[in-house]
């Protein structure tokens, strides 16, 4: 696999965005309709909800600076951290991951699907760390830029990565078929490896849920699961 190729897969999250539920063709069930309308909900600043707009000027909330940003963008781990303490993150990423559990992102097109579903599942690896202030994000962005021109894909790359190769794995089997069959080889290829298939731990991720049987960290940790879970920690 040659670098670009290695690039597009590990890195090709960046590129995603969120697009719209559904299709004019498709039925959108009721649950999905109220996750979006929780969404939209969130976007609203509530002192201005109570009491208007005052100015003509719109306040930005935690929300919406939130989703404005791609939280899979490099950063430092301090940039990072920084992130992942907006007042928001947690209610965005238990919704999100409730719009997954319900299948609400679908289409005839494979790849807008994929790039929906992505950035769904973001919110549930972009605050994984592997250390107590180290994040994945940022060692994933420091890695590919140590790597250089030439460079050996097991040994400079996906060792490197330690337990973050396999929580990124995991969230990018929530891409395209291709996608899939690009980071099984790359695990395939460097299963050599002491520890590729040990995702990083859940107690290092406070946004980590169960979605369709998926944890992007290791479930061993205290983590509420499945719908279930993350309805209670919408609505609890």
């Amino acid at each position: 696999m040659v670098r670009a190729e290695l690039l597009l897969v590990l890195l090709g999250a960046s590129q995603v965005a969120l697009q719209h539920i559904g299709t004019s063709l498709r039925y959108v069930s009721d649950e999905c309709e109220q996750l979006k309308r929780d969404l939209d909900a969130m976007s609203i600043n509530g002192d201005q909800l109570k009491n208007g707009i005052v100015g003509g000027q719109v306040v930005e909330s935690a929300c919406t600076k939130l989703r404005s940003l791609n939280v899979l963008d490099f950063r430092s781990d301090d940039g990072q951290a920084a992130l992942c303490g907006n007042t928001c993150y947690n209610a965005t990423a238990a919704t999100y991951a409730a719009m997954l559990n319900y299948d609400c992102f679908q289409g005839d097109d494979e790849f807008e699907v994929a790039n929906q579903r992505l950035y769904a599942a973001s919110f549930q690896f972009g605050c994984q760390r592997y250390d107590s202030d180290k994040y994945c994000v940022t060692l994933i962005g420091e890695t590919m830029d140590a790597a250089g021109g030439s460079y050996s894909l097991c040994d400079d790359v996906v060792k490197e990565l330690e337990c973050c190769f396999e929580s990124y794995r995991r969230y990018m089997s929530f891409g395209t078929n291709q996608t899939v069959t690009e980071m099984n080889y790359i695990k395939n290829k460097c299963s050599s490896i002491s520890g590729i298939s040990t995702p990083c731990s859940c107690g290092y991720n406070t946004y980590a849920a169960n979605i369709s049987n998926i944890y992007v960290c290791n479930a061993g940790g205290v983590v509420l699961g499945g719908v279930l879970g993350v309805l209670l920690l919408l609505f609890g």
